[in-house]
């Protein structure tokens, strides 16, 4: 039998692929998706912040078409950073054109500076982010964008984070892209996700539910309690009714963050355990606003690197797909990080964004405010720093040896897509359908 734990899109996704193989799936809440959600409240549809669906492995993007079929519609990125008072597209390395004329030169001048120096003496996986951004960028642009913006969302000092996770989502530009940027001269899309696929109708849950019908056995609001990895049994209890069950497990395909799996397991090292207390993250405060106002903005999503902005990111959902919110109004998401154990009472989060988004220009004082919910993801982005390098392959690597598998973006502890999440599902459910076929003919 093969345990899968979290119905999140790796989950989902592994169970999907196992067809024909037994397997159980469990999932603590009522519905699926992980993160992967969404919900409605008051006429408007939100999502578990933006998930936005953009594909780099064609077997990914044909199997998720013909799971949605004609449901998603392709936008062209209309993506801006608002910073000294203006909007810039989006990416800002290739979009300078605009800003102040001594910022341009600065960026310009500090890219240039990039080009000409010698070539890092420091080995990839030792620099830090903060030293990437410097040597990849160059002074202009860190100042300006990447790291007070990185600094406001990862809420530690950019030489904490290693850069090994960095360049399939920052990618370098040529000199000629960034000139051309400074001169307002556009020829080409820029970055990993210059289009993006979107459900038409009733938000990203929809990606999520489409694996169902290809699922036998998936069990809501039932949350692992501990396991037992030499005995391999892994015991859930019921939410709702309080009862427990104990399965026996062949294999165990956990999605959950890896210091929670660790923490539940009873008898792993005792130093993987304090390794796997040590792993961090940031959470994200997703504040859910409408206003009984049309188009607010006509972007799909903004970023604020500026420090007078409580939030760094802001999305505006009605633009995505007009079906999510109430005719005659304007819904939008915002992003605003912190740390795990630290929190802030919801008015005064309320208050903080709907100054910022005045102040931005975004609202106005005269705004009726019809919807305001917050949903605190208490994983949000795992910190990529030096004891995670070390950390993550020596726990990965144990579990695996007492046949747990660990995956997506929180049971690998990365910086991933839900295109990854996917792809992770289906590639460990044909690699245990392999196993198990052949202890079969053994």
């Amino acid at each position: 039998m093969i345990v899968i734990v979290g119905a999140g899109l790796a989950g989902l996704s592994t169970a999907y692929h196992l067809a024909g193989v037994p397997y159980r799936l469990y999932e603590r809440e009522s519905e699926v998706g992980g993160l992967c959600r969404s919900y409605r409240k008051d006429g408007f549809t939100f999502d578990y912040t933006g998930h936005l669906l953009h594909f780099r492995q064609p077997a990914i993007r044909t199997l998720v078409e013909q799971l949605l079929a004609a449901k998603l519609h392709q936008h062209s990125r209309k993506s801006f950073v608002y910073s000294h008072q203006t909007y810039t597209e989006y990416p800002f390395q290739v979009n300078t054109h605009g800003l102040p004329p001594e910022v341009v030169q600065e960026c310009l001048m500090g890219f240039i500076t990039t080009l000409l120096q010698p070539a890092s003496t420091i080995d990839q996986k030792d620099r830090s982010f903060k030293q990437w951004i410097l040597s990849n960028l160059g002074e202009g642009m860190a100042k300006h964008f990447m790291v007070p913006f990185n600094e406001k969302l990862w809420k530690v000092s950019l030489d904490e984070l290693t850069s090994d996770w960095v360049s399939w989502l920052v990618p370098k530009p040529e000199l000629k892209d960034v000139v051309n940027g400074a001169l307002g001269i556009k020829n080409k899309a820029f970055g990993y996700n210059p289009s993006f696929l979107y459900p038409a109708a009733d938000g990203i849950r929809v990606l999520p539910e489409s694996f169902l019908p290809g699922i036998t056995s998936v069990t809501n609001n039932i949350e692992l309690i501990e396991v037992d990895t030499k005995r391999r049994h892994a015991t859930f209890r019921n939410r709702c009714s309080g009862t427990s069950v104990t399965e026996h497990y062949e294999s165990l395909v956990s999605t959950i963050p890896v210091p929670e799996l660790v923490r539940r397991c009873l008898d792993l090292p005792a130093p993987l355990k304090t390794a796997a207390e040590g792993l961090r993250w940031v959470s994200v405060y997703n504040l859910n606003m409408a206003v009984a106002r049309e188009q607010v903005s006509d972007k799909h999503w903004l970023y604020f690197p500026e420090p007078e902005f409580p939030f760094y990111r802001v999305g505006f959902p009605m633009n995505f797909s007009p079906s999510l919110g109430r005719p005659g109004c304007s819904s939008m998401y915002v992003e605003i990080s912190h740390r795990p154990m630290e929190h802030q009472p919801v008015d005064q989060l309320v208050a903080q964004a709907r100054a910022g988004l005045e102040q931005a220009g975004i609202l106005r004082p005269s705004d009726d405010m019809v919807v305001s919910d917050l949903k605190d993801l208490h994983y949000a982005y795992v910190y990529f720093d030096r004891h995670r390098a070390r950390a993550i392959p020596a726990i990965l690597s144990e579990l695996e040896r007492r046949g747990i598998y660990s995956i997506g973006r929180y049971g690998r502890w990365e910086h991933t897509s839900m295109e990854d999440a996917i792809g992770q599902g289906k590639q460990l459910a044909e690699r245990l359908r392999l196993e198990q076929n052949h202890a079969m003919s053994a």
